[in-house]
């Protein structure tokens, strides 16, 4: 039986992927000192985010199969740099360390929206998808490769975040957190029980239409027998 496992672990070793892609999230970087986090559970270590990028991006390009792409799947910079006036310096220092990357796909969390508002982030560097026909929501679709798809979906198309507050996006999104979560704070989730508590400002939502355009996509994604994996923030 060892012999036997042993022989199959070598097969799979030699055996050559499809294609490979990397994943990497809440990068959180700030040109700022280490402090704690909200709750004072761990300490954000924001300038050593560079370092684990750097060290992130040799693994993928030194890797024996070298990756197609790299998806950043939201929270790039952290919303001290909007605090700190650096938000575009700040985006553009990480951003150098993907730049022998040749294709990433980025996602937007509550973080870029602290920092930027929607139309800047549609007209910068991290709008990576058609959104002609979607303004001001981001979200597309990843050919990956041969009967495999992903589906990357805007989780905070709904929101108070990088949105006017005269808009009817943000009189939309408050009228549904105000649905659920009375407190003064909107970010306060006391008195919210369960799956409740996600409604606070800093979480977000989808749209109908965003909805819509997903079952056709899945739909679409069946009657041609591809696999599908649907990511978001």
């Amino acid at each position: 039986m060892a012999t036997k496992a042993i022989e199959t672990k070598d097969l799979n070793e030699n055996l050559k992927p499809i294609i490979s892609f990397g994943l990497i999230t809440d990068i959180h970087y700030a040109d700022n000192d280490d402090r704690w986090n909200y709750s004072k559970t761990f300490l954000r270590r924001y300038r050593n985010s560079l370092k684990l990028v750097e060290q992130a991006c040799h693994y993928w390009l030194n890797n024996k199969y070298p990756i197609s792409f790299v998806i950043q799947l939201g929270d790039i910079i952290d919303g001290l740099c909007q605090i700190n006036e650096a938000s575009r310096k700040n985006l553009n220092t990480i951003l150098k360390q993907f730049n022998n990357i040749s294709k990433i796909y980025h996602l937007w969390g509550n973080h870029e929206l602290y920092n930027f508002t929607r139309f800047e982030l549609l007209n910068g560097p991290l709008c990576s998808f058609n959104t002609k026909n979607i303004s001001p929501a981001h979200y597309g679709i990843i050919e990956v490769c041969s009967n495999l798809k992903i589906i990357a979906i805007d989780t905070y198309e709904l929101s108070l975040l990088g949105v006017d507050k005269d808009s009817e996006d943000y009189l939309q999104a408050l009228n549904l957190l105000r649905k659920y979560n009375q407190n003064e704070n909107v970010n306060d989730p006391t008195g919210l029980d369960g799956y409740q508590q996600r409604f606070i400002q800093l979480n977000g939502g989808v749209t109908q239409k965003q909805l819509h355009w997903l079952k056709e996509e899945l739909i679409k994604a069946k009657n041609l027998h591809e696999n599908v994996i649907i990511i978001g923030n």
